[in-house]
C-alpha cells in the first residue's frame, strides 16, 4: 500500500500547528495566571465561593504550591516537543483547583483549559493519526463558537443603552462625541459582527474575511483597554485569540463546517455540548453567563451590597475604597472590589453573590446588611426585577 505523501506534509503541519497552538496556550494562560494571582489562592480578603461548603479548606501555604505547580508545569510544557500527559496533569489540577472559588471560572479560563484538554485526549497519539486533526477542529469550534456566542448575547437593548456608553467612555475624548451621535440601531453592528466572524470561520467561502475580521477587532478592543488601563487580564487573551484564528483558519481551504462541527471523538461531542449548544440555555437561566461568552454583553446579573455606618466602620480598611460612602444608604460594589483585589470580575451568578454576602454579614453583629441583586434585564425592554436578601436569609451552611 503505498502512501499519500500529501497526507504526510498535512500531518507535519497539524503537528506543528499543535505544537504552536499549546506553546501559545501555556504562555497566555501563565500571564492571565499571574495578572489575577490572587484569584487562585485560599489566603486572601476577597471570599471564595466553592461549588460546595462541604469542601475542606485548603491553608497556606498548600494553596501557594497549588498555584505555583500550576505555573511550573506551563513552563514546562511550553518547551516539550509532546507534552501530551503533563497537558492532562495540569488540565486535571487547574480544573480541581476551580472548584474551590466559582469566580475562578473566568470565561479566558474555560476557554483555554478545554482547548488544552483536547490537546491533552486527542493529540500527540502515535496509534491515531487523525488525533492531531481532531483536537485541531475541536479549538476551531471552541473558538467560532465563542464569537457567535458573544455576538448573540450582545443582541439586547441594555448593550445598545447601557454597556456600549461604558465602553465607549474608554475611547479618546474626541471620538467620544462622534460615538454618542451613533443611531441605536448602528450600535447592533457590533453584535453582528461577532456573529459574522463566527459563522464566517465555519465556512470556506468567508472564512479569510472572518479571520481578517477579528484579527482587526481584537487590535482594536486591545487598544481600547490598554489606553483605559481596564481589565488587564483579558490583555493576554485578546493577543491569544488573534493568534488563534490565524493559526487554526487563515487560508484553510479544506476543512468543512461539517467536519468542525460534527466530530467523532467523544470529546469532541463534549465541546459542541459546552460551547455549542448549552449556552443557549442561559436565556432561560439555565446555564451560566460566563461559560455563555456573555461577557461585556448587558446581559448578566449585577449586585450590590447595602450595609450602615457602623457595618462600614468593622469593616477591613481594604475594602472601604469600593464603599459609595457619598450619602445613605452606603453600599459595597462587590465586583470593583473583586476588581481591585483580584483583577478579574465577580462570577456573575446569584448563588456567587449571596455565598460572598454571606461572608460579609460577619461584620453584621446584629446591623441590617442587605444583598441586592439586579435580575437580568429583558432584552426588548431593558426593564429589570430586583431581589434583596438579609444576613437572615442568607444564613446556612
Amino acid at each position: 500500500m503505498k502512501l499519500d505523501p500529501r497526507r504526510g506534509n498535512l500531518s507535519k503541519t497539524e503537528e506543528r500547528q499543535v505544537g504552536l497552538l499549546v506553546r501559545l496556550i501555556a504562555a497566555a494562560m501563565g500571564c492571565s495566571f499571574l495578572l489575577s494571582w490572587k484569584l487562585w489562592l485560599s489566603s486572601r480578603l476577597f471570599p471564595l465561593a466553592p461549588v460546595s461548603n462541604y469542601l475542606p479548606e485548603i491553608p497556606y501555604p498548600i494553596d501557594y504550591i497549588w498555584f505555583l505547580s500550576l505555573l511550573a508545569l506551563l513552563a514546562v510544557i511550553s518547551f516539550l516537543p509532546r507534552p501530551r500527559k503533563l497537558v492532562l496533569i495540569f488540565v486535571c489540577l487547574a480544573a480541581l483547583l476551580s472548584l474551590w472559588d466559582q469566580t475562578r471560572w473566568q470565561p479566558w479560563f474555560y476557554q483555554y483549559l478545554f482547548m488544552l484538554a483536547g490537546f491533552g485526549f486527542l493529540a500527540w497519539k502515535e496509534n491515531d493519526p487523525g488525533g492531531n486533526r481532531a483536537a485541531l477542529d475541536a479549538c476551531r469550534l471552541i473558538v467560532a463558537s465563542i464569537y457567535l456566542w458573544s455576538g448573540v448575547q450582545k443582541l439586547n437593548v441594555t448593550f445598545v443603552r447601557t454597556t456600549w456608553p461604558d465602553i465607549a467612555a474608554f475611547l479618546p475624548s474626541s471620538w467620544q462625541a462622534a460615538v454618542a451621535h451613533f443611531p441605536l440601531w448602528l450600535i447592533l453592528v457590533v453584535p453582528l459582527v461577532e456573529i459574522f466572524i463566527g459563522l464566517g470561520l465555519l465556512t470556506r467561502r468567508f472564512r479569510s474575511g472572518a479571520v481578517l475580521v477579528a484579527v482587526a477587532t481584537h487590535l482594536a478592543i486591545l487598544l481600547l483597554l490598554v489606553a483605559s488601563g481596564e481589565n488587564v487580564v483579558v490583555w493576554p487573551w485578546n493577543i491569544a485569540m488573534t493568534s488563534f484564528v490565524w493559526i487554526l483558519f487563515w487560508q484553510d481551504k479544506k476543512t468543512t463546517a461539517r467536519r468542525i462541527v460534527i466530530g467523532k471523538k467523544a470529546f469532541q461531542i463534549l465541546v459542541l455540548i459546552l460551547f455549542g449548544v448549552l449556552p443557549s440555555l442561559n436565556f432561560v437561566g439555565l446555564w451560566d453567563a460566563y461559560l455563555s461568552s456573555a461577557l461585556y454583553s448587558g446581559n448578566t446579573y449585577q449586585t450590590a451590597l447595602y450595609l450602615g455606618p457602623a457595618v462600614l466602620a468593622r469593616l477591613p480598611a481594604a475594602i472601604h475604597p469600593h464603599v459609595w460612602q457619598k450619602s445613605e444608604p452606603f453600599f459595597l460594589d462587590i465586583n470593583r472590589w473583586a476588581y481591585a483585589e483580584l483583577r478579574v470580575p465577580i462570577y456573575p451568578e446569584p448563588r456567587v453573590y449571596r455565598q460572598v454576602a454571606k461572608r460579609i454579614c460577619k461584620y453584621a453583629e446584629g446591623e441590617r446588611i442587605s444583598l441586592w441583586i439586579k435580575q437580568k434585564p429583558h432584552p426588548l425592554t431593558g426593564l429589570f426585577e430586583s431581589e434583596y436578601y438579609d444576613c437572615e436569609n442568607l444564613a446556612g451552611p
